[in-house]
């Protein structure tokens, strides 16, 4: 009874084919062997696998150098282009010529200056100077405005201030 199933089930279980834990006359492993044999392989293709890509590099290198293939060609954009930089190079011209056929004189500065500032009151307005505290000995005596206000023994307004005008 039970041996003749064991011999049924023996026919029917495939046997292995996996022979790399087995050893050879020298006493390895053929698992072993065989993974020297796949390394020595790889080293020998490693010079191989570097220069393919290497050249893949440099065919990438060179499709990213390449021109364009797309254009841009709309004539009336270009004619554009042409006539702007036409009349910007005259305009530039005659400005030139403007500047060089007028005399620059004295009175010529004054008319930049806005309307109505040479004057508020009828005289000439006169900068305001501020004593800040520390650099009260940097400014000439003759030009300070503080000097006449206060016969103190500081020549200068006691709390540091500008002059109100």
């Amino acid at each position: 009874g039970f041996g003749s199933m064991l011999r049924a089930l023996g026919a029917q279980i495939e046997k292995t084919t996996n022979r790399e834990a087995c050893r050879d006359l020298s006493g390895r492993r053929l698992r072993d062997v065989n993974h020297e044999k796949a390394m020595a392989e790889w080293v020998k293709q490693q010079a191989e696998r570097e220069a393919e890509k290497e050249q893949r590099r440099l065919e990438r290198l060179q499709r990213k150098l390449a021109e364009p293939k797309h254009f841009f060609t709309n004539p009336d954009y270009q004619q554009q282009c042409h006539e702007m930089a036409e009349r910007l190079e005259d305009s530039v011209l005659k400005g030139l010529q403007a500047t060089s056929s007028k005399i620059v004189s004295p009175e010529s500065g004054n008319s930049r200056k806005r309307p109505g500032e040479s004057g508020k009151n009828g005289t000439k307005s006169q900068k305001r100077r501020c004593f800040w505290l520390g650099l009260e000995g940097l400014d000439d005596p003759d030009s300070s405005d503080c000097e006449d206000d206060s016969e103190d023994d500081s020549p200068h307004a006691s709390d540091g201030s500008c002059p109100s005008g």
